[in-house]
């Protein structure tokens, strides 16, 4: 994705205004993919956009990992927090339960925040009990794990499915063609796969039946296609947040008064995340095409997002053009909201007792800017 240079830097002068998003003092992204060896390179960039702090949803599943988490976060003076992976790979394994809730409590030792578990559960994890199917969400096999994370104060990132166009055949109809044929295998249209219903289905079972665990449904709860239902699970699930990364374009092309009303309702369970993913290999935002985005690419990124959310822009641009065809609106939200959303509802989860702002300013007054990284 090539961006029109003289439109970034219009974006990011917006960004730099007294009125914009680091009024609200730093703004937290909770789902960010990236190694420990880059956190700060990536702080540094980071909060030249305003975001100062972030959740790096890929902390690892070994000890060593987690260990290399631990440190460079102290770099960061503990602005970022990390997620701990469960080990997949162990699910034949007799003792697999056992190992992963052991895991879990390493993990609270060595200062991981989360579990994060991916899109492989449904779609890709093997059932132990029917090698020719998947192990379903809902296994009670799970369910010791769900309730250590809820007793350790763990949220969990739960990636249930992925967009609803990815169900359906990958031909010329379908509304994310481009995507798809880039990366063909992110097609589940195959009859093989559990339909996209019956996943997030049985998602919400595991939220009504672990109530004491904090779930936080990514991606839009993973059906940004349907406000209605986002809005039903919202209510009925009070331990249940939701991020709204990567989903920007699906949420921004519904009427903008109806995302308004939804975001005003729930503004202290929505959560600003991106799926920035930043390592060796380049920058992912939100997905990636054939063309790797460069820096500059990410910077207009998160203007778009800011843009979404503070002005009453219509038809524009979204953050992800390999994601759709089409324009969408923005949603003007109050500070009040905004400042929930893009900071305080993540500092609750992550940061409990660090709810202060000192770090985020002198992240701020120390943030190279934009213009470092056009030399």
């Amino acid at each position: 994705m090539k961006i029109h240079l003289p439109l970034l830097i219009a974006l990011s002068a917006w960004c730099a205004t007294p009125t914009n998003a680091q009024s609200v003092r730093g703004i937290i992204d909770v789902h960010v993919h990236t190694s420990p060896t880059l956190y700060t390179q990536l702080g540094d960039v980071l909060a030249s956009t305003g975001i100062t702090r972030f959740v790096n949803l890929s902390g690892g599943s070994s000890p060593r990992r987690l260990a290399k988490s631990r440190e460079a976060a102290r770099q960061l003076e503990g602005r970022t927090a990390f997620c701990v992976n469960l080990a997949w790979r162990d699910i034949s394994r007799p003792d697999f339960v056992k190992r992963q809730v052991s895991l879990l409590r390493m993990a609270a030792h060595l200062g991981a925040r989360c579990l994060k578990i991916s899109k492989a559960l449904g779609l890709g994890v093997p059932d132990p009990k029917n090698s020719d199917g998947y192990l379903a969400v809902d296994d009670p096999l799970l369910a010791p794990i769900w309730r250590e994370a809820g007793r350790l104060g763990f949220p969990v990132f739960i990636h249930t499915g992925d967009p609803k166009a990815f169900f359906a055949p990958s031909g010329p109809q379908n509304e994310r063609r481009d995507e798809l044929s880039v990366h063909p295998e992110w097609s589940f249209a195959d009859p093989s796969y559990p339909r996209r219903e019956a996943l997030l289905a049985a998602r919400d079972r595991v939220l009504a039946k672990h109530r004491g665990t904090t779930f936080i449904g990514v991606h839009f709860a993973n059906n940004p296609e349907d406000l209605d239902y986002v809005g039903r699970i919202l209510a009925a699930h009070p331990n249940l947040y939701v991020d709204i990364a990567a989903r920007l374009p699906e949420i921004g092309r519904h009427p903008s008064a109806k995302v308004r009303a939804l975001f005003l309702r729930f503004q202290d369970r929505i959560l600003f995340g991106t799926d920035l993913g930043f390592n060796r290999g380049g920058i992912m935002l939100g997905s990636v095409g054939r063309d790797r985005p460069d820096l500059l690419d990410l910077f207009w990124f998160y203007a778009v997002h800011f843009r979404f959310f503070e002005t009453n822009d219509r038809a524009f641009r979204h953050p992800t053009p390999i994601q759709g065809r089409w324009p969408i609106d923005a949603i003007s939200l109050p500070q009040i909201a905004r400042e929930k959303i893009y900071r305080t509802n993540a500092l609750r989860l992550f940061w409990p007792d660090e709810m202060g702002d000192a770090v985020d300013r002198e992240a701020l007054r120390l943030a190279p800017g934009l213009a470092s990284f056009l030399q």
